[in-house]
Order: structure tokens, then C-alpha cells, then sequence
């Protein structure tokens, strides 16, 4: 097993989950160590804790992959770190980290927006069938979170530049990789004087057989992938555009969902409400839950959304559900959701995003890492 730069991890989860579709108030990506620090494993927990860092530790793993990113913005800018003032558990715990080289990158709003596996993993669960988005975003607006990149290249080094690119973290459409398109043309160009051109010779119009080759790339690869273009492309002065992309549903899916938060489905017949409750437990590896009064006799549709979804109930019942499902809403938004004639139930905030752990999981697996997953909970005394 061949050990992963940082870096090059970060690249590989800019391509399933690009950073530009974060929330402006969230931050993600490396926020505990060096880009240029190797490893062969990784921890996948939802939060940074104690046995966390353990476990990095014990097993050697030199990065921890977070949901909720343990350093997170406040008014006025980041928290800050100061080692020689009041103790913080947290920031021992950061600190500590530092010390033993172990980074820590959190992957939170752009892997709830961005990772298909959770709506679908848990609606084939549950066995409903998707109808959409709660909250829909288009892949890509104003702020070109993806960018189509076109250059023209000299067919001799087409697939040397390719190459380049799609290593740099170009070319990812869903579940395929190096996807591009080129067309035949002719291009022309004359150099100064000073010039050393690649083909024919300075001061002279020389036309050249080029390819124009057109690919994708989230924004936040931009810089890598343009170096890996301008490394690889024989020519002074390589040419190429930029363009934002905009990115609907894919219709083809499930309900036609895409980019975007939570999900609501419906079951093809509607089970009873007991039904539907054992297999939630079963979904999410939990005992019970909270549950907003009345409930409905059967479910024909149901809302959900990890983590804090007090601001989907709304949505939730715009979609017509019977039922939503999240990690918490509070007292005040169960009750204004049982007004409105939808039952809120509540899985616990951790619990409900244990598809985060599975997926997470599965990419940095298939990254050729050797991964251990951490199920942790918030402890309750017992007498």
C-alpha cells in the first residue's frame, strides 16, 4: 500500500465533493497540518475528539477526516489558538495534533451537498423511492463552482496533456473519471522575434494540426490543474479558456435530484407508522428517538436531512411528507411542524449523519487508504 500526500487527498475529495460548494460560513478542507505529510491511513469520524486522536496515533495514521470541521468561523474571523492562555479541550486536542503530525481536513456542507451516496443509500434503506431535493442548488452559479476548461494542443501531445490534467484532478463527471472531448482543427500563430516556438520557427505565420480539447474541473483545482497544463503543453503560450458551469438535476436519477440538501420520497405503498419507525432504528443503528404528536396511521411520504434541520420542516411539508426525519430541530420547530400537520422525528444529531462515516469511508478506501471508522456518540451517565 503506497503512501498518499495530503495534498493529494485533498485534491482527490475536491473531485467528489468540491470545496466551492460550501457554505459561506463553513470551513473546509485542511484546517490541522502540511499539505506535503504522507500516510497510508486515515480516521473518519463525524467530530475530533479525544479518542479520535487515539486511534490516529495508536495505528499510525497520519490524517483524520472530520464531518464537522473542529475549527469553525465566528464573528470577526476563525477562533483562535492560544497555548499559553485558558485550557480548551479542543484546542489541546489541535495542538496535540500538530505535535504528532496527524492533519485533520473536514468535509461538511460540500459533502452534504455534493455525495448522491447518502440520499440514495438511505432511501434504499428505508425503501422509498426518491422525488427530489428539499433544498435544490444547481452544480455550479455565478461564483463557478465548476469551470469547463478548453485548450488547443498539437495532436502529437494530446495524450500527454490529458494525462497531466485529468492527474491533476481535471475530468470528473459523477462516477466517471478522465472524461473529456476534442475536435480537429487548424490553428495559427506568429511569434516575435524572441520567441522559441515549438513548431516552425519566430517571426514566421506558421498553421499547426491542433486538437481542442474541452474538460471540467471544480474551481478550487484551478491552479493545480492549470500548472499541470502549462508543464505539459509543448508550447510557450499555451491557449486556453475558462468558463463557469451551471449544472442541473440529472433527470435520470431517482426524482431528477442533484446537487443540494436532504431528500423527500415516497414508499410505493404506505406502511404503518410502527413499520416505518423499526426501520429507521434499523437504518441508523439507534434505540429510539424523539417523536412529535400526533403521528400519522400509515407514511406515504417522508422529508430528510442530516444534522440540524429545524429550517427544512417547511420544506418538508411544502413537499407534502407525512413525516420528517432529522438529527435535531428543537422543542419550538417540532411544535410549529406538529401545527402545520407533520410529524418531526428527531435520530440525535451524530446519528443521523452515520452515512457521512460509510461514504467517507468508502472514497478514501478506494483512494488506496487503509481506513478505520469511528461510530461515537455523546456518552449519558447511567446510575
Amino acid at each position: 500500500m503506497s503512501a498518499k500526500k495530503i495534498s493529494d487527498i485533498l485534491t482527490f475529495l475536491e473531485t467528489k465533493a468540491p470545496a466551492g460548494t460550501a457554505e459561506s460560513w463553513d470551513n473546509v478542507g485542511l484546517l490541522v497540518g502540511e499539505p506535503s505529510t504522507e500516510t497510508t491511513q486515515a480516521v473518519v469520524c463525524v467530530d475530533l475528539t479525544l479518542e479520535a486522536l487515539e486511534a490516529a496515533l495508536q495505528s499510525g495514521a497520519k490524517l483524520i477526516v472530520n464531518h464537522h470541521p473542529c475549527l469553525f468561523p465566528r464573528a470577526g474571523g476563525l477562533p483562535r489558538l492560544q497555548p499559553g492562555g485558558r485550557p480548551d479541550a479542543l484546542a489541546t486536542l489541535i495542538f496535540r495534533a500538530i505535535q504528532k503530525g496527524v492533519s485533520v481536513i473536514a468535509c461538511h456542507t460540500n459533502f452534504d451537498q455534493c455525495a448522491l451516496e447518502v440520499p440514495t443509500g438511505i432511501a434504499h434503506a428505508l425503501g422509498v423511492k426518491i422525488q427530489g431535493r428539499l433544498i435544490e442548488r444547481a452544480k455550479g452559479t455565478d461564483d463557478s463552482t465548476f469551470i469547463k476548461l478548453v485548450t488547443y494542443v498539437p495532436e502529437s501531445d494530446l495524450e500527454r496533456v490529458k494525462t497531466s490534467i485529468f492527474g491533476a484532478g481535471a475530468g470528473q463527471v459523477g462516477h466517471y473519471d478522465q472524461c473529456s472531448f476534442k475536435v480537429e482543427g487548424t490553428g495559427s500563430f506568429r511569434g516575435d522575434p524572441g520567441t522559441q516556438p515549438a513548431v516552425g520557427v519566430a517571426g514566421r505565420l506558421e498553421s499547426v494540426l491542433e486538437y481542442r480539447l474541452e474538460t471540467i474541473l471544480p474551481r478550487g483545482l484551478q491552479k493545480r490543474v492549470l500548472k499541470a497544463l502549462f508543464k505539459a503543453h509543448p508550447y510557450e503560450e499555451p491557449a486556453y479558456d475558462l468558463y463557469p458551469v451551471i449544472q442541473a438535476a440529472d433527470p435520470r436519477n431517482a426524482g431528477g435530484f442533484g446537487l443540494g440538501y436532504g431528500f423527500y420520497g415516497s414508499f410505493e405503498t404506505p406502511i404503518g407508522f410502527a413499520d416505518f419507525t423499526q426501520q429507521l432504528k434499523k437504518t441508523f443503528s439507534v434505540p429510539g428517538f424523539y417523536v412529535s404528536e400526533p403521528t400519522p396511521a400509515q407514511v406515504k411520504r417522508i422529508g430528510f436531512v442530516a444534522g440540524k434541520g429545524a429550517g427544512f420542516i417547511t420544506a418538508a411539508r411544502a413537499a407534502g411528507c407525512d413525516v420528517f426525519v432529522t438529527g435535531e430541530a428543537g422543542y419550538h420547530a417540532q411544535l410549529e411542524g406538529a401545527r402545520s400537520g407533520i410529524t418531526v422525528i428527531e435520530l440525535g444529531h451524530r446519528e443521523s449523519e452515520r452515512f457521512f462515516l460509510s461514504v467517507m469511508s468508502e472514497w478514501l478506501t478506494g483512494l488506496g487508504l487503509q481506513v478505520q471508522t469511528l461510530h461515537t456518540r455523546l456518552q449519558t451517565f447511567q446510575s
